[in-house]
């Protein structure tokens, strides 16, 4: 197992987590709370499946869409709302959830450079 597999497993569990603790917050009344759980489930689903060497750069790429959607979404719901001063616990899981998957996405295109000069 790669460590880019390993960082796909962690940071899409840290997103399911977070939609979940951020649906719990609350209280079962938004679903669209769901959304870094909607994100981190298919990374996840994608690293597991990344284990397979032969389909490694697939999933990995497949994983990395996931990635580019939470952090443009993320990060572009949690602009708007900083500038608005609206800073609610809801509106910081969205910044959380734009930083991982930009980290992610971060790590990943590193990966593909670094395996692409070592093949």
């Amino acid at each position: 197992m790669t460590a880019i597999t390993k960082l796909s497993i962690k940071v899409g569990i840290m997103l399911i987590a977070l939609g979940v603790g951020l649906y719990l917050y609350t209280s079962r009344a938004s679903p669209t709370a769901l959304i870094p759980a909607f994100i981190g489930a298919p990374i996840v689903i994608c690293g597991l499946l990344a284990i397979n060497e032969k389909r490694r750069k697939v999933f990995a790429h497949i994983a990395l869409v996931f990635a580019l959607i939470g952090a443009l979404g993320g990060i572009g719901r949690a602009i708007p709302k900083i500038i608005g001063g609206e800073i609610s616990l809801p509106t910081v899981g969205t910044i959380i959830m734009g930083i991982l998957c930009l980290f992610y996405l971060v790590a990943c295109i590193k990966s593909f450079k670094d395996a692409r000069k070592n093949p």
